[in-house]
């Protein structure tokens, strides 16, 4: 359940990506637009984090190679940021 809180936390750059696509759609539509990708992202959201989460209860492997792929993915993050 925290994992999902974590989530809706970050739908921050959901917003923003979300406004930007809105912003050149015509006046008239951008709330419908605003609207239904927001709830889009957020339904996607929680049903890929519960599903995840399903998946990670279940497979007690799983947890270990979440773990080495968050790392994988967080070294290849800081070494793009520093690297000139």
């Amino acid at each position: 359940m925290l994992i999902a809180f974590t989530d809706i936390a970050l739908q921050l750059d959901n917003a923003i990506a979300i406004s930007s696509v809105a912003s050149t759609v015509p006046a008239s539509h951008r709330l419908p637009v605003l609207a239904g990708g927001v709830l889009l992202a957020a339904v996607c959201l929680l049903g890929f984090t519960l599903v995840g989460s399903l998946l990670v209860e279940r497979l007690t492997w799983l947890k270990p190679v979440a773990g080495v792929v968050l790392i994988v993915i967080g070294s290849k993050l800081a070494i793009d940021f520093f690297r000139p």
